[in-house]
């Protein structure tokens, strides 16, 4: 089961996951006011898992510096809806990913990965979303999409250049492409193919460049031009908010800014979830079939609207997302958003399919267990949530006994790290 196998409160989500229905925390009454009574630690079954908040190191590594960069690009990048309000379907893994290096480049032509090379690259971020719920690899002439992706150089000059070689790079993967103008952007490099219904343009704006692939149900340039068009505007003026860190200051970016890793549960006992993205390409051509395994990253506020694949609401705004391997910590505005959004997920997938309910850790009321009757049986087929206060963890397992024993280690690993900030 991967991350993506398990919704999480209508925000990253997916397609497989059905949790029990919510069992709200009893209370005691002091002096007029509920109290809620949270269960005690020390009677839960942890396992072998750690239960202290780790400590993050120093960073100076700029090969994490560059993710770190890349995730902040990733609140600086426009969601899909502002192009087009239609765009209300993630991209699966793929749908807010960064791309701290040429190689992580997954939706442009390979060949172009030489050019952002030569003019030194710092970090990127993409954003995709479409308005059909199926899967990106087979979206191409079913549905519109739109992918926009922020790529960071060390200067102007540097992004001016790239962004015209990006485009006579990519269009040179195919002698079928030609040249297409977009409305109200002048200095804006594209190409398409007239008999498929997609379109690839580059746009230089300060030391960045704008990216953008998109596509459509028929080719139709004056649709995907405009689409085009209403992407670059407004992620120019979504720009005008943004400071990259000075060159010089990115490879000493905090590990854990918000301290939210130190809180999410590790995949070994006191071993720091460092930032790594790794891509799996399987088509040389600018696309949309990269994929993205991103760990010991968060996702703020805009970048994990579009985490995971999932319908988009207004309930995914002001969270912050930390994910490490295929475990994952959401931090809600507040307790109530958090309550609210642990019981109306459990009603939401109630329906679903492939799926069934499995044991929550006994002791832990606000937990619920699900187990995939799809996953094989030596892969991790069983997902346990747990809430406290304005957090919900959300671990994976093979058993559903170590899984228990995994949702009842994050849920002391938060209360511990409540304490430590007393």
């Amino acid at each position: 089961m991967h991350r993506s196998d398990i919704r999480t409160h209508r925000v990253p989500g997916a397609v497989a996951a059905i949790l029990l229905a919510a069992g709200i925390l009893s209370g005691c009454t002091v002096d007029g006011n509920p109290v809620p009574s949270l269960p005690d630690p020390a009677a839960l079954d942890t396992g072998p898992y750690g239960l202290e908040p780790l400590v993050a190191p120093d960073n100076h590594n700029e090969k994490h510096g560059r993710i770190l960069e890349s995730m902040r690009l990733g609140e600086a990048v426009i969601d899909p809806v502002e192009a087009d309000p239609s765009l209300t379907f993630g991209l699966g893994n793929t749908a807010s990913v960064p791309i701290p290096t040429p190689a992580a480049a997954g939706f442009l032509a390979r060949p172009v990965r030489a050019v952002l090379e030569r003019h030194g690259m710092l970090a990127g971020f993409s954003v995709g979303g479409m308005d059909q719920g199926i899967k990106p690899e087979l979206a191409v002439g079913r549905a519109r999409l739109l992918t926009v992706q922020l790529l960071r150089f060390p200067d102007d000059e540097s992004a001016r250049q790239a962004a015209a070689e990006i485009d006579t790079t990519d269009a040179a993967v195919s002698t079928d492409n030609v040249g297409i103008e977009i409305p109200n952007h002048p200095d804006a490099h594209a190409h398409w193919r007239p008999a498929v219904p997609t379109l690839a343009a580059g746009l230089a704006h300060g030391p960045f460049v704008i990216s953008v692939l998109a596509g459509h149900t028929a080719p139709d340039a004056a649709v995907l031009t405009g689409l085009v068009d209403a992407a670059f505007t407004a992620q120019i003026r979504r720009l005008a908010d943004f400071v990259p860190t000075p060159p010089d200051r990115i490879a000493t970016l905090p590990l854990d800014q918000d301290g939210m890793l130190a809180r999410l549960l590790p995949e070994a006992p006191g071993v720091w979830p460092y930032p790594v993205v790794v891509t799996d390409r399987s088509d040389p051509n600018a696309g949309w079939r990269t994929g993205f395994d991103v760990r010991g990253v968060v996702y703020g506020p805009r970048a994990g609207l579009r985490w995971g694949e999932w319908e988009k609401t207004g309930e995914g705004r002001g969270l912050v997302l930390a994910v490490n391997g295929p475990h994952q910590l959401v931090r809600h505005p507040d307790v109530v958003a958090a309550r609210n959004g642990f019981t109306d997920t459990g009603e939401m997938e109630a329906g679903e399919s492939g799926v069934a309910a499995a044991p929550a850790p006994f002791g832990l009321p606000d937990a619920r267990c699900l187990e995939s009757l799809t996953v094989p049986p030596h892969q991790a087929r069983f997902a346990c949530r747990v809430l406290y206060r304005e957090y919900e963890g959300i671990v994976f397992g093979r058993t559903i006994r170590d899984t228990q024993q995994r949702a009842a280690a994050q849920y002391v690993l938060l209360v511990r790290a409540d304490q430590a900030d007393e």
